[in-house]
């Protein structure tokens, strides 16, 4: 992975990020900053560097599996769920709408039983705190203590996958 191989988004933000999509690393940055700047290339090298050894690919999970991890998490975290879907989703592995409707990518089937259980829990808390605030990382600690390491885990399965050819 180099840094030919990061999308750079400039946006209205003030701080940079870096974040791994379904379809690749994607590095958020200031309008203020040129994208080409040294600050922004090592922003971006530090990321890659921090990065774990990916994992060899497990067992799909099925679509009965996952439904029974949806309602386990739901239950726990106590919230209602209303209609879930798969499909295929560009920048995000998942999202939660305000109405309780839970859209996942369709991939996720092919992740990690762990990392499958990071993302619903990410999304589910979202019926909880709508952004990703201080209460929501609280949140993600008392349900996840290990949500960080396992956000970094995802994006490197997500990278070898892309640069396997297997998606």
């Amino acid at each position: 992975l180099t840094l030919d191989d990061v999308t750079i988004r400039q946006q209205a933000r003030q701080s940079l990020a870096l974040r791994a999509t379904p379809e690749g690393l994607v590095a958020l940055i200031p309008r203020t900053l040129d994208p080409a700047s040294d600050t922004v290339r090592r922003f971006i090298e530090r990321g890659i560097a921090r990065l774990p050894a990916p994992e060899p690919p497990s067992a799909p999970l099925t679509v009965e599996a996952l439904h029974a991890r949806i309602e386990t998490w739901a239950v726990r975290l106590d919230v209602e769920i209303g209609r879930v879907q798969l499909r295929r989703m560009r920048t995000k592995w998942a999202s939660c709408s305000s109405q309780g409707t839970l859209t996942l990518h369709r991939d996720l089937l092919r992740l990690p039983r762990d990392l499958v259980d990071y993302i619903l829990c990410h999304e589910l808390l979202h019926r909880k705190v709508p952004d990703h605030t201080q209460s929501w990382q609280l949140l993600m600690g008392i349900h996840l203590p290990d949500w960080r390491q396992r956000e970094r885990r995802l994006a490197a399965w997500m990278l070898k996958e892309r640069d396997d050819g297997s998606r």
